[in-house]
């Protein structure tokens, strides 16, 4: 099992996407699987992906990025989303909202935000598919 140094260490805990690293384990946000995923589907390897996310890549061996991929793959294709921290199963309950809270004006402009980004991420999408496409063509 690799273990990190502490010079290592220190450094991984200056990424933002990075959750929280020890000697022995590295857990990364969910922020930093999701946008790894995308790039990955893009067609980056992903030396790249963790190299254009502030990695160094010499902290890496290539069995760890395998498993990274591995992880990542799984929890893209579960349908349950991205998770960050040990407990990988335990989802927090989306909690009740009653009316009073739903037509708050930070709700709504968080809504509003959410809306913004996720229309931001099916541009991209389509981006990523008429890109994909057009490789297939040549």
């Amino acid at each position: 099992m690799k273990e990190y140094t502490e010079k290592q260490i220190k450094e991984l805990k200056k990424n933002p996407y990075v959750l929280k690293v020890s000697k022995h384990k590295l857990y990364y946000t969910a922020k930093f699987k999701e946008e790894f995923w995308i790039s990955y589907q893009a067609g980056n390897s992903p030396r790249k992906i963790l190299s254009d996310f502030g990695f160094d890549l010499s902290i890496f061996g290539q069995k760890q990025i395998d498993s990274l991929v591995q992880h990542i793959k799984k929890q893209a294709l579960s349908g349950n989303g991205f998770s960050e921290g040990e407990n990988r199963q335990r989802r927090s309950p989306m909690k009740a909202t009653n009316e009073n809270e739903l037509s708050s004006p930070q709700s709504i402009e968080r809504m509003q935000n959410e809306l913004l980004y996720l229309r931001q991420e099916v541009e991209f999408l389509k981006k990523i598919i008429i890109a994909d496409n057009s490789e297939k063509r040549k």
